[in-house]
């Protein structure tokens, strides 16, 4: 999908800055996986680097343009972390190249993915650019996390953030990537990051967990007694790892959230709309809304009580007496 999909208003933002010469040096785009920060950045150096720009924007037909997209351009350098973090050396060698001249122009762009990661010292010999950054030269620093990186980087870097991308626009990215309607509508609302969606959507695992949870649901919301058993006998060999559970209780709590939504009429924001006739039934024997509030609530806890490593079974168990008291 096209960053001008993804993030029209920050490209906007970009253009004007472009257009009127008002480009900072340094930048730090902050926001989930797959809202398009390495897109904006690539298509900010393509701007920058454009033989014949047009109001500011890449002509994408020069020959600079077709470098850039064919990965070739070399003054325009990335950099991501090498293993699990982005070492010292690697910023070293990143500022001697500050250091030189622009191989084919008098403009050089650096894009940092996963920031975050940068060591402490790493980070820290990073400052010297950021301090006294050279003419025509321009970093980008891509981050997940802008809380993780040190308060000294952040001071001297203009802050973006990319909002989420919309439901709507992602399950549509989903299905064009060839994923099934009812994937698609499911993992718009996990992850902005196509790649892991395709991922989740051809994992067994992921299947499993979308079926147990909505299995318990049905018990849960109809106040079945089984609900308690379910937890041992199908539920808990599921659940390997702490992610696991999280992310069970997480597709939990979409269900309650949709029999929320179907109990006001709010159908465009459900998502499992197969589930729109179960849904309904659901409701019809509750009384009133309360009853999946207190639910919701009580699944919420639960999570935290997890991330605090309590024991899982027995805060799921809690769920079922909790949710049995409507």
């Amino acid at each position: 999908m096209a960053i001008k999909q993804k993030q029209p208003e920050l490209m906007a933002l970009f253009s004007r800055s472009i257009r009127n010469k008002r480009l900072g040096h340094a930048y730090l785009f902050e926001g989930t996986r797959g809202t398009g920060k390495k897109e904006l950045a690539l298509w900010i150096a393509g701007c920058i680097f454009c033989e014949q720009p047009t109001n500011g924007e890449a002509c994408l037909s020069c020959r600079n343009c077709q470098r850039l997209k064919e990965g070739n351009l070399p003054d325009l350098i990335e950099l991501e972390p090498d293993g699990q973090s982005i070492k010292v050396d690697q910023i070293r060698h990143l500022k001697a190249e500050f250091s030189k001249s622009a191989v084919e122009s008098n403009k050089k762009v650096y894009i940092i993915d996963d920031a975050e990661k940068m060591t402490v010292s790493a980070a820290n010999s990073l400052l010297t650019f950021l301090e006294e950054p050279g003419k025509d030269t321009y970093l980008f620093l891509l981050t997940t996390v802008k809380e993780n990186m040190l308060p000294t980087i952040r001071s001297r870097c203009q802050i973006i953030h990319f909002q989420p991308l919309k439901r709507q626009m992602m399950t549509a990215l989903l299905l064009a990537e060839g994923l099934n309607q009812t994937d698609a509508d499911v993992l718009a609302v996990i992850t902005n990051d196509s790649e892991e969606a395709k991922a989740l959507a051809a994992d067994e695992h992921f299947h499993l967990l979308r079926e147990l949870s909505w299995q318990w649901f049905k018990l849960l919301a109809t106040g079945d007694d089984m609900a308690f058993i379910y937890v041992q006998t199908h539920v808990m060999d599921a659940l390997k790892e702490k992610s696991h559970s999280l992310f069970f209780l997480d597709l939990l709590l979409f269900h309650y959230r949709d029999l929320l939504y179907a109990s006001f009429g709010n159908q465009a924001d459900i998502v499992h709309a197969n589930r729109l006739e179960d849904y309904q039934m659901v409701g019809r024997q509750l009384r009133g809304s309360q009853a999946i509030i207190l639910a919701i609530e009580s699944i919420l806890e639960a999570k935290q009580a997890i991330n605090a490593n309590v024991q899982v079974q027995g805060l799921l168990e809690s769920i079922v007496i909790q949710t049995s008291r409507r």
